[in-house]
């Protein structure tokens, strides 16, 4: 062999001629030499991948895999962030200018629900309307989202989230209503929405002009809003007739796209998995392929992220400009009055940022911790970010994924394929939309649909030996409704008389969720782990998160190697 070896071709590999045939070899020598290499590949291929699954064993044992679920606008985007603001503050940190341009939609998407509202209320035309002449138009549809002065005329708080989309400008939205009293799936009794009041408001003297002055001044920023929406989102209808904003993972523009076949991926942590069903685990191998940059893209990435900050540089100085605009709309005496009827409902969100206006409408501005955790942003799919935990009880520190889904319902199908692998999940309802309704459906109240989502996880079997907790969210907005006259048996009539107040209410929900987890938990015995919470309270909702985290660790992975 060692001569075979010295004299052979430069080119050749050494390793074909060990592995070569012996010269001479018979049929019968060479069916047996193939037979026992058959065997030992065999025997070979058995180690491999006994090796393959102990390896992906102890990668399972090692990591938290939390999902968390919800319907839209339950709090769990907010909730991610706090995680992140825990155990990945760089993460954020390193958005936080991007968050500028969220934070400027949600400003601007305000203003301009605000004069859509006073211009429903009052039958005022702003674009047919100049100041100091003409007289106010009066529209001859219903206008929609309004509420009866004689139904409300108790009820008043600024913090609630029914909108007036732009797509339904002078047509209202009367919603035919038979039976305004129907039994849900859930048990509860609740009332639909009722249609609105078809009179006019009366303009005070004064106002009339007022208001159209502010709309004409403030036409600049709020041409601004859909050219900023698209530039990090994609609009998708949301309800017939009714468009909104979504955004996918990588709207902050943070990291070069590299090349994939048919596919962006985004590397590091918040990278995006949105897949079908059937591409669910190819989809999230495929962000931790190590494929080159493409020039192309890295280019075209790098121009439109130009766009974009050149865009948010135009907001940021129109937003400079119309600062007294805004806080002079905002302070309006006839807004102050919609709002006091509960005619108007804004998102959680917008009292935040337009009393903080002064700090926001500057060159530059720069979003806190608490401006990101209370800005609204809607998100398409699956997003999964990763961060390291550590556990006290075992003195070593251990990956955690979690994954933020969209909670819409055409969202929520794209859930399934993350079921089989979580360790636990965090189901967030909240509780303060007893008096809203889906904007999917307007006829299922909030409160029920989350009851009805929370029944399908708590049944589905692909989720039977998954940690359970339930957060019973936005308890802030909850007291201020009811501390602001707000019936809760006005919309769901089954809680009878009970007090109106926080205590009641808040065990009233708590004792429907946990009966909906005992009737379908019978076998199991699994503990449901509930807390009353309110997302935008960092103190409390680190204290929670800790409390969650080892619960996580002592109870769904005692078993493993991990205690």
């Amino acid at each position: 062999m060692a001569a075979t070896l010295a004299g052979m071709n430069p080119n050749d590999d050494p390793l074909d001629l060990l592995i070569a045939p012996p010269a001479g070899e018979s049929l019968m020598e060479r069916d047996f030499r193939l037979r026992k290499e058959a065997e030992a590949k065999h025997i070979s291929d058995i180690i491999d991948e006994q090796i393959k699954q102990d390896a992906m064993r102890r990668k399972k044992d090692v990591e938290v895999r939390l999902l968390l679920l919800g319907q839209s606008a339950s709090g769990k985007s907010t909730l991610q962030k706090q995680f992140r603001l825990m155990y990945a503050k760089a993460t954020l940190d390193a958005e936080r200018l991007s968050w500028r341009s969220v934070v400027y939609i949600n400003l601007v998407k305000s203003v301009r629900i605000i004069l859509e509202a006073l211009e429903y209320e009052y039958d005022l035309d702003f674009d047919t309307l100049s100041p100091g002449g003409g007289s106010p138009v009066a529209s001859s549809s219903p206008r929609p989202f309004m509420r009866d002065d004689n139904e409300n005329e108790n009820n008043s708080t600024d913090d609630l989230s029914y909108r007036i989309p732009s797509s339904l400008k002078g047509k209202g939205r009367a919603i035919a209503e038979e039976n305004p009293s129907d039994l849900t799936p859930s048990g509860f009794i609740s009332t639909s929405p009722r249609s609105p009041k078809a009179s006019a408001g009366t303009v005070p003297p004064g106002w009339a002009n007022q208001l159209i002055t502010l709309r004409l001044r403030l036409t600049p920023i709020l041409s601004m809003e859909e050219i900023l929406a698209r530039k990090i989102g994609t609009e998708v209808k949301v309800a017939p007739g009714k468009e909104d904003f979504f955004v996918r993972s990588g709207w902050q523009g943070l990291r070069r796209p590299r090349a994939t076949s048919n596919k962006l991926s985004l590397t590091g942590q918040g990278s995006l998995t949105e897949p079908t069903l059937n591409e669910a685990s190819k989809h999230r191998s495929s962000m931790d392929s190590t494929a080159s940059f493409d020039a192309s893209t890295t280019a075209e990435w790098a121009f439109e992220q130009d766009q974009k900050e050149a865009v948010v540089r135009q907001v940021a100085s129109l937003l400079a400009a119309s600062q007294e605009d805004i806080q002079a709309l905002w302070q309006h005496p006839a807004l102050k009055s919609i709002l006091k009827k509960r005619r108007l409902r804004l998102e959680e969100s917008s009292t935040f940022f337009l009393s903080e206006l002064s700090r926001i409408a500057v060159h530059d501005y720069i979003p806190t911790d608490d401006d990101m955790l209370r800005a609204r942003l809607r998100t398409m799919g699956v997003v999964e970010h990763r961060f390291e935990v550590s556990n006290e009880v075992t003195g070593k520190t251990y990956e955690w994924r979690l994954y933020d889904v969209g909670g819409s319902r055409g969202q929520r199908p794209k859930w399934i394929p993350y079921f089989e692998e979580a360790n636990a999940i965090i189901f967030l309802a909240p509780i303060s939309a007893f008096d809203q309704y889906l904007e999917e459906d307007g006829r299922t109240n909030r409160v029920d649909d989350s009851l009805q989502l929370f029944t399908l996880i708590c049944s589905n079997p692909l989720l039977k030996n998954v940690h359970l907790v339930l957060f019973l969210n936005k308890t802030d907005v909850l007291k201020k409704k009811l501390e602001a006259g707000v019936k809760v048996k006005k919309y769901i009539t089954s809680y009878g008389d009970r007090p109106n107040d926080y205590a009641h209410v808040s065990q009233y929900f708590n004792a429907h969720f946990k009966q909906v987890h005992r009737k379908n938990n019978i076998e199991l015995r699994r503990e449901l782990y509930t807390h009353l919470t309110s997302m935008v309270d960092t103190k409390a909702t680190r204290q929670i998160i800790v409390s969650v985290q080892d619960a996580i660790f002592r109870d769904n992975l005692k078993d493993s190697s991990m205690m």
